[in-house]
């Protein structure tokens, strides 16, 4: 005979546990993790470069923490997360030797980081991030910290 109240019981638990391994998504709630997943990755590619040279030490730190993020992860966007951050150096690079051009490029990387502004729990988030990816090449370089200071000021 079956024991319906052990039936519901095991039901409810197996919904309380898929509720816990599956996020739902709003397109409001995916629209912010998106504008998180497209700041962290603006931080990490204009940290990267703020010295003007790239080190293999900061890319390598960069795509091992794109890989860490949990919101990436859930996200499924480890992927698309690399190729945004590869393009934005694409970008970058040929800037380097041109004010003009760098100016235009690293401002559009700032509005970037800039949109999560509006999610507190984001901020400390990229603010740590940004030490570790500029000292991860064991030098934080004086362009590094003016770097930092600019994101620091868009995020306050």
């Amino acid at each position: 005979m079956f024991d319906w109240n052990e039936i519901k019981a095991k039901a409810s638990s197996f919904a309380t546990e898929a509720g816990r391994k599956i996020k739902q998504y709003t397109p409001e709630s995916f629209s912010k993790e998106k504008k998180f997943v497209n700041a962290i990755v603006a931080s990490m590619a204009i940290m990267t470069i703020a010295d003007k040279k790239i080190d293999t030490r900061e890319v390598t730190a960069s795509m091992d923490m794109i890989n860490e993020i949990d919101q990436i992860a859930e996200l499924e966007m480890q992927q698309e997360a690399i190729e945004l951050f590869e393009m934005h150096l694409e970008k970058l690079v040929p800037a380097q030797g041109n004010e003009v051009k760098w100016v235009l490029e690293t401002s559009k990387l700032l509005g970037d980081i800039g949109k999560v502004k509006e999610y507190p729990e984001y901020v400390p988030m990229i603010k740590n991030l940004l030490d570790y990816i500029a000292q991860s090449d064991g030098d934080f370089s004086p362009e590094e910290q003016e770097m930092k200071k600019k994101i620091f000021e868009i995020l306050s």
